[in-house]
């Protein structure tokens, strides 16, 4: 940007700064589609979508990689801004979720269960970038292979969940 960097350290108040901006934005879509509202399945979906798009988009950077090892700022950038429109199709859809399908005495304990999960995920996730990096560390190779099993593992995700929406919705009782 110019003369201008904008400091490593910054990237990680992109995705805070995404959700406060995009929340209102993608709750206000959800309350105008009205009938036309996905399911809270396929709102999974377009979650685990979104966040395989956030990994196309890496595997483009890599491809756009200068010879110092950076990728463009504006690459980096928008991942954050579409793995955060992934986490508002998931996150606040799932609390929801929970305290809407729990009965009311074990709604704590569903939520306990929620991040939980997300905890577990956040581990896998430290697990899984340390085989895709290996011994010697990271290459471009080992990073292309982790960015292309993480966008097919998501994508294929989300249309094997779009596919059994319809199920998950009849087990869901009526609960939208």
């Amino acid at each position: 940007m110019g003369d201008w960097t904008f400091p490593t350290a910054w990237f990680q108040s992109v995705n805070s700064e995404a959700i406060i901006t995009l929340a209102p934005i993608i709750a206000g879509i959800w309350v105008a589609l009205g009938r036309a509202n996905p399911s809270i399945p396929r709102k999974f979906g377009l979650g685990l979508l979104f966040n395989g798009a956030a990994f196309a988009l890496l595997m483009y950077a890599l491809s756009q990689m200068v010879v110092d090892g950076k990728i463009p700022f504006w690459t980096l950038f928008m991942v954050y801004v579409i793995k955060s429109v992934g986490e508002l199709c998931l996150s606040p859809i799932g609390l929801s979720m929970v305290t809407k399908l729990a009965p009311v005495r074990l709604v704590g304990f569903g939520m306990g269960g929620w991040f939980l999960s997300t905890g577990i995920g956040n581990n896998l996730s430290g697990i899984f970038a340390g085989v895709v990096s290996g011994e010697g560390g990271m290459t471009v190779e080992s990073a292309l292979k982790g960015y292309t099993f993480g966008f097919w593992a998501l994508i294929g995700s989300g249309v094997v969940l779009f596919l059994i929406a319809p199920l998950i919705n009849k087990l869901m009782h009526g609960v939208k």
